[in-house]
């Protein structure tokens, strides 16, 4: 999705496709949003993850997304109502090729990664059928579930602190260098191998075009 694994397109995106389908997420609907939240990073208003909501926006949430978003342990299972529903605050789907999260040049491409998804809910409908809904549960959803759970649970560690708090931005305030320098670097031990170093996430997020493999060394 960050372009980084193929210097051909196309080899990225059938991966790309291949790959995130396996997971039910959109591939072009994601890496678009993905790019947004790259490019906006600290940002309060034009950010895409883990944006720390203005409180006149929090007031206008209905009950039960301020208890499934702030309430632990909801928010470590919010990543496919994003998908569908973006972030509290924020219109559009990643699997809408209409939203707002698109140009109308990409419209074709949010068409395949939609389509490839649902052939992918398709094959798990249909495993289900052959060897019993429970079974590809535990074969697929529970770790599914775990995956969801981890990657959110990164993702909010990597833009957010505990000890010292990161700024936000808003208007001439922000730039890419000051956003990209408000990510945190984290280290996972024994995981960071296994989730291909993006513990270093400074970097990433300065130079997000660096490949997996070269992080910790750039």
């Amino acid at each position: 999705g960050h372009g980084s694994f193929s210097d051909s397109t196309t080899l990225n995106n059938v991966m790309g496709h291949f790959l995130h389908s396996s997971i039910l997420v959109p591939f072009h609907g994601w890496r678009i949003s993905h790019r947004t939240h790259h490019q906006n990073h600290g940002h309060v208003e034009n950010d895409e993850s883990w944006v720390p909501l203005p409180e006149k926006i929090y007031k206008k949430l209905g009950y039960s997304t301020k208890f499934l978003r702030y309430k632990v342990p909801f928010p470590l299972f919010a990543y496919p109502i994003y998908l569908w529903y973006r972030s509290p605050g924020k219109s559009g789907s990643h699997f809408d090729p209409n939203s707002t999260l698109f140009k109308p040049s990409e419209r074709k491409m949010v068409i395949t990664s939609t389509t490839c998804w649902f052939v992918m809910l398709g094959f798990l409908l249909c495993a289900s059928f052959f060897v019993g809904p429970l079974l590809v549960f535990k074969l697929y959803g529970i770790p599914y579930l775990i995956f969801v759970a981890w990657l959110d649970a990164v993702t909010y560690l990597h833009h957010h602190g505990h000890e010292k708090k990161l700024p936000w931005y808003r208007g001439e305030e922000w730039s890419y260098l000051r956003g990209g320098l408000t990510t945190v670097d984290r280290d996972y031990g024994l995981f960071n191998k296994i989730h291909h170093d993006i513990g270093t996430h400074v970097i990433h997020h300065l130079f997000p075009q660096i490949p997996h493999y070269h992080l910790v060394e750039a």
